[in-house]
């Protein structure tokens, strides 16, 4: 595999996580639980989130009221020093993940937020108490944010400042996954195929290099001369000629759990009044930018139908092109005469974004909202995407939880990173928390159709469209899995 990133830690849970250690650490731990695999269709298969199965747990057992998990690991569970995956391991390793921050907020949300929650009943059974039930629990335990570390090697290296051996973690693996790591290195990550994994099946390839190579375009010529099997972390441009050339395939895989967006800063004027927010809809001609912005490539998040439909998200927001419209709804908000902002666009992003910030800044020019396009270094958008400073920046994100209400919870909520816009409508905490006592399927759904039909009016984030994932693979590759995270699985590759 060649992408852009370097890979700094191996250590999924610790500090200076990055997607590169979600994608490495995803075949070197096993999680307590993950989800199927549909069939493959045109060389992909998704993840399943209607299907939870066992990945050291074997099986597991709910108690009546939703709110005790009991899990039974498999016999055959090993970690890569041969040493049995017992539930002290599990406790520990969940005990870890509640406690550091990296990992906290997505076992708090699946209800696992204290220590004594976890029990050992023996050697090879563990359960966790809940104090309601949660939908979140099997799809957090899922994620790379737990995994299942093997906590006698660990200790060996823990100090009273470092009780969760992070520092030891960072350049050493301690897992039981499919693959183990031979060679680390920032630029390069070497596995090699554990032939006494516990999965099914066992994985076809015997090594797993990721390596990093910056441009692009290099990237794709690798593929392209087989000298690469996997090209992934690419822009459009660099795709540009792969069908023609047919020297690879090129995979365009619906991402259902990613979404790309404007962000209008809720706290500061203008875009504190909901007109203002209305207008820049208006003044969008979304058609038209998903075409030749976008190719026709993903999935339109604009247009019909108006009133929310069902239990997901995102939906499409319902914003007719109309510059007359936005102009007026300016004036009402006491902008006759339009105003002055800026646009901002993180140069980590800038390739991706760039042709749709000029498209924005021309559309938005005749509704008289005059935009100034500002590229800034990552870290300096990412200080001033915290801080809620930059009036309209354009961002994509994936949801690692995709559930409908959690959408809700990360971006339209809190005074957290991911809330970017800063909105606050206190009238979701009360249907989150309906949602959450929900008695039916009903009760959930009417819920989140009243908070779709909220967020999509007030329009802290004009969506465009959820984009598909764009991978370059050799002609003789097959199976690539599309996981949450984004990155490939090379535990379901084939050669053909």
């Amino acid at each position: 595999m060649v992408w852009p990133f370097e890979t700094s830690s191996l250590d999924p849970a610790g500090a200076g996580v990055q997607r590169s250690t979600w994608g490495v650490s995803w075949h070197v731990y096993d999680r307590l639980v993950t989800f199927a695999l549909d069939q493959p269709h045109d060389n992909v298969q998704q993840y399943r989130l209607d299907q939870p199965r066992g990945d050291v747990a074997e099986r597991w057992d709910i108690s009546e009221d939703g709110k005790v998990y009991r899990f039974h690991l498999r016999s055959s569970a090993a970690f890569h020093d041969g040493s049995q995956v017992t539930a002290e391991d599990v406790k520990w390793s969940l005990q870890r993940a509640i406690s550091l921050p990296t990992t906290r907020f997505v076992l708090n949300l699946g209800g696992l937020a204290s220590e004594d929650q976890i029990k050992v009943i023996d050697a090879k059974t563990v359960e966790i108490a809940l104090t309601k039930p949660n939908r979140y629990l099997l799809l957090s335990l899922s994620t790379p944010f737990a995994p299942i570390i093997n906590a006698n090697q660990v200790k060996a290296h823990v100090t009273p400042n470092d009780p969760w051996g992070t520092e030891w973690l960072k350049a050493n693996e301690a897992g039981s996954g499919a693959y183990q790591v031979m060679t680390f290195r920032p630029d390069q990550v070497v596995l090699q195929r554990n032939d006494k994994w516990h999965g099914t099946p066992q994985p076809a390839m015997r090594w797993a290099v990721f390596q990093t190579v910056p441009e692009d375009t290099t990237r794709v010529a690798l593929v392209e001369r087989r000298a690469a099997d996997v090209a992934v972390g690419l822009v459009p441009n660099a795709i540009e000629g792969v069908e023609r050339r047919a020297q690879a395939k090129l995979l365009l895989i619906p991402m259902p759990n990613q979404f790309e967006f404007l962000v209008m800063n809720t706290q500061i004027k203008p875009f504190d009044d909901v007109r203002v927010r209305q207008a820049i809809a208006h003044a969008v001609p979304q058609e038209d930018i998903f075409r030749s912005v976008f190719l026709n490539r993903g999935k339109r998040l604009f247009g019909p139908p108006e009133q929310a439909q069902g239990a997901s998200f995102p939906q499409p927001q319902s914003f007719a092109y109309d510059p007359e419209l936005a102009r007026k709804l300016l004036a009402e908000a006491g902008y006759p005469n339009g105003f002055d902002t800026t646009l901002s666009l993180c140069t980590c992003k800038a390739e991706y974004f760039e042709n749709l910030a000029v498209a924005l800044k021309d559309h938005l020019a005749r509704a008289g909202v005059r935009v100034t396009i500002e590229k800034l270094p990552g870290a300096r958008f990412g200080e001033l995407q915290t801080a809620k400073q930059m009036p309209v920046y354009l961002e994509n994100q994936v949801a690692w939880l995709n559930l409908p209400d959690y959408w809700i919870r990360i971006f339209y909520r809190g005074n957290t990173r991911s809330n970017f816009s800063g909105y606050n409508n206190p009238v979701l905490d009360g249907l989150l928390a309906k949602a959450d006592d929900a008695g039916s399927d009903a009760d959930y759904d009417a819920a989140m159709r009243e908070m779709i039909a909220i967020v999509n009016r007030d329009v802290p984030l004009l969506m465009f469209r959820q984009a598909a994932l764009e991978v370059v693979i050799g002609k003789d590759i097959g199976n690539y899995a599309y996981w949450f995270h984004t990155l490939p699985d090379v535990r379901s590759m084939i050669r053909n």
